[in-house]
């Protein structure tokens, strides 16, 4: 089954055996319980025998993600049941490593992801962002750059963070938390959406929230001295904020995830500028790696591609070449 046809199933309302059911959003998941917030409030909820065995539902790690609309019964208003979730879009997940492993839905009803790196302690990592954009970009879902600590950064690596995404469609924000620095355009690409936040700790997740949302009040991680890197101050994917339609889901730890759930000659068409530039290829599909008149090799010779960005291409290539081939052996 597809995915699509998987959620359906997970979505599908049949005959209900409850009264009075209710409409809510997951927000936080912990151990059996499942936090929803409704119009009245908040409620911990448990699922509903027949939901963990419904047809589908083993495909996924946990039948329900944070993000999911749920339709559920208040017990008394201090306890739930959710009975449904409802049809997902915007969906963000890994699959762990091996064969016929369960999908793990990071969130759901996700409309960008929001990738938060720092210019320093610690350092930029955009061979991750790449990671993320293809993740992104395989499931239908935008990427936005956020780079923190715009007022540590030297102008050195402000050209090469342009250089570098020069010819791809990737939104680039550089801001500072501490500063002010392009937080209200930061704040504007928030407004009106469900964004993801993917990052190390430390890159500055809480400063910038609690900026831009000051009620909010969140921990700020600290950076240790020795290593340049912080240290988590939550653990849980959570929905940190949700106000009207803005909603901001928190993603702690996510640090390494699989792409072999995408198959090699396809993985070009999630590398934005690549996909486009691939059409002029002599072969069809093309990888970009060891075929003759490849129109994306042509242009990283003439410096309109960076050659850091093509290297970036090539790992995840490989990665994902060798997950099929020891999945396969």
């Amino acid at each position: 089954m597809t995915r699509a046809e998987i959620n359906n199933v997970v979505g599908r309302r049949g005959t209900r055996d409850y009264d009075e059911p209710m409409n809510g959003r997951v927000i936080k998941i912990y151990g059996l319980y499942y936090l929803v917030q409704y119009g009245a409030g908040r409620v911990n909820c448990v699922l509903r025998g027949k939901l963990r065995t419904s047809p589908g539902v083993g495909a996924f790690s946990d039948p329900v993600a944070v993000g999911d609309l749920v339709e559920f019964e208040l017990h008394g208003g201090d306890s739930g049941t959710i009975h449904e979730v409802l049809p997902r879009r915007g969906v963000f997940s890994r699959k762990e490593k091996g064969r016929n492993k369960r999908e793990d839905i990071i969130a759901s009803n996700v409309d960008q992801i929001t990738v938060i790196q720092s210019f320093r302690r610690p350092g930029l990592n955009l061979r991750f962002v790449d990671r993320l954009s293809v993740r992104g970009a395989s499931g239908g879902i935008p990427v936005v750059l956020v780079i923190n600590k715009a007022d540590l950064a030297d102008q050195d690596t402000v050209d090469y963070v342009e250089e570098y995404y020069a010819n791809a469609p990737i939104d680039v924000i550089m801001v500072s938390a501490l500063t002010g620095v392009n937080m209200e355009h930061l704040h504007e690409v928030f407004n009106d959406r469900t964004s993801l936040l993917v990052g190390y700790s430390g890159v500055g997740k809480s400063s910038i929230l609690n900026r831009l949302y000051p009620g909010l009040d969140l921990r700020v991680a600290e950076v240790s001295e020795s290593t340049g890197k912080g240290k988590h101050t939550t653990t849980n994917v959570e929905m940190v904020y949700c106000q009207g339609d803005t909603s901001i889901i928190d993603t702690p730890g996510l640090r390494e995830f699989g792409l072999m759930d995408i198959e090699p000659h396809l993985a070009g068409n999630y590398f934005y500028e690549f996909r486009e530039l691939g059409k002029s290829c002599r072969f069809n599909p093309c990888t970009h790696d060891h075929e003759p008149g490849c129109e994306v090799k042509r242009l990283i010779e003439e410096g309109y591609i960076h050659e850091d960005r093509y290297d970036s291409y090539i790992n995840i290539l490989t990665d994902i070449r060798d997950s099929r081939e020891r999945k396969y052996q």
